[in-house]
């Protein structure tokens, strides 16, 4: 089948699946001349497509034409053209693949993506929710068995804890225990040693911000210091944090519904706002408005180059 629609927020298992249909179709000597990626929200970017998917390829190999939905389907909003898509699509040539990406999947209700879909082979590339532990438990397996790396109980535990629903991380960390392992299994110990836990260091900085225990933020803010986190990346998840905590405060007493707080919050999984909500029940709105103005401050005092990390982490806790 000559196209294909690929779409989720699955960036990284997206990206390899990419990879793959390239490696599978195109020729390397004749990569340069025989993928084509077109991208960009310019009126005629259909056109070149089409234009691009009817030429045959160079040399060996068969030839990829990849775009991006939103940019392809936005400039065939027309339905009036829609007979014409079709004749299109139904003209690729069989050395030809048209490939069409997104991090979401395309209104299936629109006129033009019904028809992409009639001759598209589509798959979705689902980012496991982070509260989901059985879920993350299997991406932990899953990548363990790809790299041959035998877990304990005890391993998956702190895995699933550390590496979350990171596909990417995943694959990289599990990629690094292999070659340490050389098949022998790896005690808690030792991975605790070769795979660092952010995730619970940021949560418990982020709650005890919240609570204002300055003495247990500081100790996690020097840890992940200590680990190699750069200040503007620490501040960068505190903002987001807290970003999501205001939102979600400003959204409850204003008593908008839990669909309109989450696609405010833009949170990927509504069912999160439960979690969210018991975070902020006994926290003020003012506290979360004064903390994410501090942080702002300080992201811009890091990039002039001053380093205020620790002395704006205790101001925050004492709001």
């Amino acid at each position: 089948m000559p196209v294909y629609l690929y779409y989720g927020e699955d960036t990284y298992s997206l990206n390899q699946k990419i990879n793959y249909l390239l490696n599978q179709n195109v020729h390397a000597e004749w990569k340069a001349f025989n993928y084509i990626k077109l991208s960009g929200n310019e009126k005629n970017i259909a056109a070149k497509v089409f234009t691009e998917v009817m030429t045959l390829p160079f040399g060996e190999g068969n030839k990829i034409v990849h775009t991006d939905s939103d940019y392809l389907i936005g400039s065939l909003s027309n339905e009036d053209n829609n007979q014409e898509l079709e004749n299109q699509l139904s003209r690729i040539p069989a050395s030809n693949i048209l490939l069409i990406t997104s991090n979401k999947k395309p209104d299936s209700r629109r006129t033009v993506v019904k028809t992409i879909l009639k001759y598209a082979q589509q798959e979705e590339f689902l980012l496991v929710p982070c509260w989901d532990k059985k879920e993350i438990v299997n991406l932990i397996e899953k990548y363990a068995a790809i790299h041959q790396v035998k877990l304990t109980p005890d391993v998956t535990d702190y895995l699933v804890e550390a590496i979350g629903n990171n596909t990417a991380r995943a694959d990289s960390e599990f990629a690094k225990l292999a070659v340490y392992a050389s098949e022998k299994i790896i005690s808690l110990g030792e991975i605790q040693q070769l795979v660092s836990n952010h995730n619970t260091d940021y949560q418990k900085l982020t709650m005890a911000m919240l609570r204002n225990h300055s003495n247990l933020a500081i100790a996690q803010v020097d840890k992940l210091v200590d680990s190699n986190e750069h200040p503007l990346k620490i501040v960068a998840t505190l903002t987001s944090v807290f970003r999501t905590w205001l939102i979600t405060k400003v959204g409850v007493e204003a008593k908008l519904s839990d669909m309109k707080i989450a696609e405010i919050a833009e949170l990927k999984n509504p069912k999160r706002l439960y979690y969210l909500k018991d975070e902020i029940k006994f926290v003020g709105i003012q506290k979360l408005k004064n903390s994410l103005t501090l942080l702002l401050q300080l992201e811009t005092e890091l990039k002039s180059g001053t380093n205020n990390l620790t002395s704006r982490i205790i101001e925050i806790c004492t709001i």
